[in-house]
């Protein structure tokens, strides 16, 4: 899933080393975490917000410049998108 994640950042004009680095980010998120991908996709509603600016995990989601919270971000999307999950605040 991570690749088509990849590949539908290419496909709505991201350039690649954006792409490659968000992809990344969310596998390291993952790992960090201790979270599955799947875990994350089901949840995605509920974790967002920790890592958004007022979230207890904020300084997480604040390195890079915000890549973290970006590549979240974008992720969710894809998700919505892609119909994994439901358009949800």
């Amino acid at each position: 899933m991570l690749k088509k994640f990849e590949n539908w950042l290419l496909n709505n004009n991201y350039r690649p080393t954006t792409a490659f680095d968000y992809q990344g980010r969310i596998e390291r998120l993952c790992r960090a975490e201790g979270y599955t991908l799947s875990h994350l996709v089901e949840n995605i509603a509920l974790i967002l917000p920790e890592y958004e600016i007022n979230g207890k995990k904020s300084s997480y989601g604040k390195r890079s410049h915000t890549s973290v919270r970006q590549a979240l971000r974008r992720f969710k999307m894809f998700l919505v998108s892609n119909k994994f999950i439901e358009s949800v605040k």
